[in-house]
Protein backbone atom coordinates (compact mmCIF):
# COMPACT_ATOMS: atom_id res chain seq x y z
CA UNK A 1 0.00 0.00 0.00
CA UNK A 2 1.70 3.57 -0.90
CA UNK A 3 1.36 6.33 1.45
CA UNK A 4 0.14 9.46 0.51
CA UNK A 5 2.34 12.19 0.89
CA UNK A 6 1.67 14.99 3.37
CA UNK A 7 1.63 18.48 2.04
CA UNK A 8 2.73 21.35 4.36
CA UNK A 9 0.40 24.42 4.44
CA UNK A 10 2.69 27.09 3.26
CA UNK A 11 0.38 29.85 5.45
CA UNK A 12 1.67 27.90 8.80
CA UNK A 13 5.15 27.70 8.05
CA UNK A 14 5.18 31.95 7.20
CA UNK A 15 3.33 32.32 10.51
CA UNK A 16 6.05 30.07 12.60
CA UNK A 17 9.16 32.00 10.61
CA UNK A 18 6.93 35.60 11.91
CA UNK A 19 6.66 34.34 15.21
CA UNK A 20 10.35 32.99 15.52
CA UNK A 21 11.54 36.58 14.05
CA UNK A 22 9.29 38.92 16.51
CA UNK A 23 10.39 36.39 19.57
CA UNK A 24 14.53 37.13 18.04
CA UNK A 25 13.58 41.00 17.87
CA UNK A 26 11.78 40.93 21.40
CA UNK A 27 14.36 39.56 23.32
CA UNK A 28 17.35 41.41 21.76
CA UNK A 29 15.49 45.07 21.48
CA UNK A 30 12.61 44.97 24.69
CA UNK A 31 14.33 43.36 27.57
CA UNK A 32 16.19 44.85 29.66
CA UNK A 33 20.02 44.72 29.79
CA UNK A 34 20.35 42.74 33.22
CA UNK A 35 17.72 40.29 31.68
CA UNK A 36 19.34 39.96 28.20
CA UNK A 37 22.70 38.52 30.11
CA UNK A 38 20.91 36.16 32.23
CA UNK A 39 19.73 34.49 29.59
CA UNK A 40 23.22 34.79 27.60
CA UNK A 41 25.08 33.17 30.91
CA UNK A 42 22.82 31.61 33.59
CA UNK A 43 25.91 31.52 35.79
CA UNK A 44 28.23 34.25 35.33
CA UNK A 45 31.72 33.63 37.43
CA UNK A 46 31.56 35.54 40.49
CA UNK A 47 34.82 37.50 41.49
CA UNK A 48 37.30 35.49 43.43
CA UNK A 49 38.05 37.15 47.24
CA UNK A 50 41.61 37.78 47.97
CA UNK A 51 43.34 35.16 50.19
CA UNK A 52 44.01 35.82 53.81
CA UNK A 53 47.98 36.02 54.73
CA UNK A 54 48.83 32.91 55.93
CA UNK A 55 52.68 32.13 55.22
CA UNK A 56 55.60 34.68 54.26
CA UNK A 57 58.09 34.46 51.89
CA UNK A 58 61.10 36.47 52.03
CA UNK A 59 62.07 39.02 49.54
CA UNK A 60 65.30 40.02 49.04
CA UNK A 61 66.32 43.43 47.58
CA UNK A 62 67.98 43.98 44.09
CA UNK A 63 70.99 46.37 44.14
CA UNK A 64 69.40 49.77 44.35
CA UNK A 65 71.01 53.44 44.65
CA UNK A 66 69.14 54.01 47.82
CA UNK A 67 67.24 51.41 50.48
CA UNK A 68 64.05 53.35 51.80
CA UNK A 69 63.46 51.28 55.38
CA UNK A 70 59.78 52.16 57.04
CA UNK A 71 59.68 51.59 60.86
CA UNK A 72 56.18 51.66 62.36
CA UNK A 73 55.26 50.93 65.87
CA UNK A 74 54.94 52.46 69.40
CA UNK A 75 57.35 54.84 71.59
CA UNK A 76 60.00 52.42 71.84
CA UNK A 77 60.58 52.27 67.94
CA UNK A 78 59.63 56.35 68.16
CA UNK A 79 62.56 56.85 70.68
CA UNK A 80 64.89 56.35 67.33
CA UNK A 81 64.30 59.86 65.89
CA UNK A 82 62.12 60.48 62.64
CA UNK A 83 65.51 59.78 60.58
CA UNK A 84 66.35 56.60 62.38
CA UNK A 85 68.78 57.77 65.07
CA UNK A 86 70.87 55.12 66.04
CA UNK A 87 69.74 52.45 63.99
CA UNK A 88 70.65 54.75 60.19
CA UNK A 89 74.23 55.37 62.04
CA UNK A 90 74.53 51.69 62.56
CA UNK A 91 73.77 50.46 59.37
CA UNK A 92 75.03 53.33 57.35
CA UNK A 93 78.18 52.80 59.52
CA UNK A 94 78.68 48.66 58.25
CA UNK A 95 77.97 49.68 54.41
CA UNK A 96 79.49 53.70 54.08
CA UNK A 97 78.42 52.89 50.48
CA UNK A 98 75.10 52.59 50.65
CA UNK A 99 72.24 55.16 51.14
CA UNK A 100 69.54 53.85 53.46
CA UNK A 101 66.78 56.15 53.71
CA UNK A 102 65.01 55.55 57.27
CA UNK A 103 61.43 56.85 57.40
CA UNK A 104 60.31 56.49 61.23
CA UNK A 105 56.40 56.13 61.33
CA UNK A 106 56.65 55.00 65.42
CA UNK A 107 54.41 57.11 67.61
CA UNK A 108 53.71 57.77 71.22
CA UNK A 109 50.58 56.17 72.86
CA UNK A 110 50.05 54.16 69.90
CA UNK A 111 48.43 50.50 70.53
CA UNK A 112 47.88 47.57 67.26
CA UNK A 113 44.63 48.67 67.07
CA UNK A 114 45.35 51.72 65.54
CA UNK A 115 47.57 50.75 62.93
CA UNK A 116 45.48 49.24 60.19
CA UNK A 117 43.92 53.16 60.09
CA UNK A 118 47.79 54.47 60.08
CA UNK A 119 48.67 52.94 56.98
CA UNK A 120 46.25 55.46 55.58
CA UNK A 121 47.57 58.46 57.57
CA UNK A 122 49.70 61.14 57.37
CA UNK A 123 52.22 61.10 60.35
CA UNK A 124 53.91 64.07 62.16
CA UNK A 125 57.26 62.80 62.69
CA UNK A 126 59.04 66.08 63.18
CA UNK A 127 57.60 69.39 63.95
CA UNK A 128 59.20 70.10 60.23
CA UNK A 129 58.96 66.70 58.45
CA UNK A 130 55.20 65.25 57.72
CA UNK A 131 55.21 61.88 56.31
CA UNK A 132 52.49 60.86 53.31
CA UNK A 133 51.24 57.23 54.59
CA UNK A 134 52.44 54.04 54.46
CA UNK A 135 50.15 52.65 52.18
CA UNK A 136 51.12 55.71 49.67
CA UNK A 137 55.00 54.93 49.51
CA UNK A 138 57.44 52.58 48.43
CA UNK A 139 60.17 51.20 50.83
CA UNK A 140 62.18 48.16 50.42
CA UNK A 141 61.74 47.12 54.02
CA UNK A 142 58.85 47.50 56.45
CA UNK A 143 60.35 46.95 60.18
CA UNK A 144 56.59 46.02 62.49
CA UNK A 145 57.89 46.61 66.27
CA UNK A 146 55.26 44.99 68.39
CA UNK A 147 53.33 48.06 69.70
CA UNK A 148 53.87 45.53 73.30
CA UNK A 149 53.77 48.51 75.66
CA UNK A 150 50.73 49.65 74.35
CA UNK A 151 48.99 46.94 75.26
CA UNK A 152 44.77 46.40 74.79
CA UNK A 153 44.26 46.39 78.50
CA UNK A 154 40.61 47.47 78.02
CA UNK A 155 40.10 43.89 76.64
CA UNK A 156 41.39 41.79 78.88
CA UNK A 157 44.25 40.07 78.18
CA UNK A 158 43.44 36.59 76.56
CA UNK A 159 41.14 38.72 74.23
CA UNK A 160 43.46 41.52 73.85
CA UNK A 161 45.99 38.81 72.78
CA UNK A 162 43.88 37.55 70.22
CA UNK A 163 42.95 41.03 69.02
CA UNK A 164 46.30 40.95 67.98
CA UNK A 165 47.23 38.43 66.25
CA UNK A 166 43.64 39.35 64.21
CA UNK A 167 45.35 42.09 63.54
CA UNK A 168 48.98 41.41 62.69
CA UNK A 169 47.45 39.09 59.86
CA UNK A 170 45.02 42.34 58.79
CA UNK A 171 47.88 44.70 58.46
CA UNK A 172 50.13 41.23 56.93
CA UNK A 173 47.39 41.01 54.34
CA UNK A 174 47.32 44.25 53.37
CA UNK A 175 50.73 44.81 52.66
CA UNK A 176 52.01 41.86 51.15
CA UNK A 177 48.88 42.92 48.64
CA UNK A 178 50.34 46.35 48.35
CA UNK A 179 54.12 45.97 48.28
CA UNK A 180 54.52 42.26 46.64
CA UNK A 181 57.98 42.79 45.93
CA UNK A 182 58.77 44.48 49.68
CA UNK A 183 60.19 43.09 52.55
CA UNK A 184 59.12 42.33 55.87
CA UNK A 185 60.77 42.19 59.31
CA UNK A 186 59.28 41.81 62.86
CA UNK A 187 61.07 43.02 65.82
CA UNK A 188 60.40 42.55 69.46
CA UNK A 189 61.73 45.46 71.57
CA UNK A 190 63.96 45.09 74.62
CA UNK A 191 62.00 43.82 77.49
CA UNK A 192 61.06 45.79 80.89
CA UNK A 193 62.19 45.92 84.33
CA UNK A 194 59.50 44.57 86.29
CA UNK A 195 61.02 45.67 89.68
CA UNK A 196 61.22 49.17 88.34
CA UNK A 197 58.74 49.69 85.40
CA UNK A 198 57.14 52.95 85.42
CA UNK A 199 58.30 54.21 88.90
CA UNK A 200 59.31 57.43 87.91
CA UNK A 201 56.03 57.86 86.00
CA UNK A 202 53.50 55.96 87.51
CA UNK A 203 51.66 55.75 91.31
CA UNK A 204 51.56 52.01 90.71
CA UNK A 205 53.51 50.07 93.56
CA UNK A 206 55.69 46.70 93.40
CA UNK A 207 52.79 44.73 92.80
CA UNK A 208 51.12 47.08 90.07
CA UNK A 209 54.85 47.39 88.49
CA UNK A 210 55.23 44.02 88.02
CA UNK A 211 51.44 43.11 86.55
CA UNK A 212 51.78 45.67 83.97
CA UNK A 213 55.45 44.88 82.97
CA UNK A 214 53.82 41.19 82.54
CA UNK A 215 50.98 42.67 80.64
CA UNK A 216 53.44 44.32 77.86
CA UNK A 217 55.43 41.19 78.12
CA UNK A 218 52.50 39.28 77.08
CA UNK A 219 52.32 40.86 73.53
CA UNK A 220 55.69 40.86 72.70
CA UNK A 221 56.01 37.35 72.96
CA UNK A 222 52.88 37.07 71.18
CA UNK A 223 54.48 39.34 68.26
CA UNK A 224 57.29 37.18 68.49
CA UNK A 225 55.23 33.66 68.01
CA UNK A 226 53.25 35.47 65.05
CA UNK A 227 56.70 35.77 63.37
CA UNK A 228 57.56 32.39 64.09
CA UNK A 229 54.87 30.99 63.23
CA UNK A 230 54.18 32.57 59.66
CA UNK A 231 57.54 32.32 58.65
CA UNK A 232 58.35 36.15 58.88
CA UNK A 233 61.69 37.48 59.51
CA UNK A 234 62.41 38.88 63.44
CA UNK A 235 64.80 40.93 65.44
CA UNK A 236 64.59 39.63 68.63
CA UNK A 237 65.50 42.41 70.65
CA UNK A 238 63.28 41.17 73.57
CA UNK A 239 65.63 37.77 74.53
CA UNK A 240 68.43 39.48 74.27
CA UNK A 241 68.29 42.08 76.46
CA UNK A 242 67.06 39.45 79.35
CA UNK A 243 69.52 39.98 82.08
CA UNK A 244 70.65 36.44 84.03
CA UNK A 245 67.16 36.35 86.08
CA UNK A 246 64.91 36.68 83.18
CA UNK A 247 64.05 40.23 83.50
CA UNK A 248 64.79 43.39 81.84
CA UNK A 249 68.56 44.52 81.90
CA UNK A 250 68.26 47.68 83.63
CA UNK A 251 71.02 48.91 81.62
CA UNK A 252 69.11 49.39 78.16
CA UNK A 253 66.38 51.29 79.93
CA UNK A 254 66.07 55.18 80.42
CA UNK A 255 66.16 55.61 84.02
CA UNK A 256 64.34 59.09 83.66
CA UNK A 257 60.80 56.90 83.50
CA UNK A 258 61.87 53.30 83.71
CA UNK A 259 59.79 52.39 80.52
CA UNK A 260 62.05 53.32 77.05
CA UNK A 261 65.19 52.61 75.97
CA UNK A 262 68.54 54.72 77.38
CA UNK A 263 70.49 56.01 74.67
CA UNK A 264 72.81 52.17 75.31
CA UNK A 265 69.26 50.70 74.53
CA UNK A 266 69.00 52.54 71.61
CA UNK A 267 72.13 51.46 70.41
CA UNK A 268 71.97 47.97 71.35
CA UNK A 269 68.17 47.54 69.73
CA UNK A 270 70.27 48.93 66.55
CA UNK A 271 73.35 46.48 66.75
CA UNK A 272 70.18 43.74 66.88
CA UNK A 273 68.77 45.14 63.74
CA UNK A 274 71.18 45.47 61.56
CA UNK A 275 73.06 42.01 62.28
CA UNK A 276 69.08 40.79 61.67
CA UNK A 277 69.24 42.26 58.29
CA UNK A 278 72.51 41.40 57.11
CA UNK A 279 71.70 37.82 58.11
CA UNK A 280 68.71 37.65 56.20
CA UNK A 281 70.12 39.03 53.20
CA UNK A 282 67.37 41.77 52.65
CA UNK A 283 69.88 43.83 50.71
CA UNK A 284 71.98 43.07 48.07
CA UNK A 285 75.11 45.01 49.58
Amino acid sequence: MRYKKTQRNPFIVIILLVLLVGLILFIKYMLPENSLAKIENLAPLSTPTPSEFTSYTQKTVSKNERYDIYLIGDSMIHAFGPRGGRFNEALSGAHPDEFFEIVNYGQASQNIEMLPERLNQEVQADHDLLLQPIINGDPELIIIESYGYNPLSHLGTEAGLQKQTEILTQVMTTLTRKFPNTAIMFMATIAPDKNTYGQKVTNSDAAGRIQQAEERVAYIKNHIKYAQDHNIPLINAYEASLDSTGNGNPKYINPDDNIHPSDEGLIFMADIMKKRIEEEKIFQL
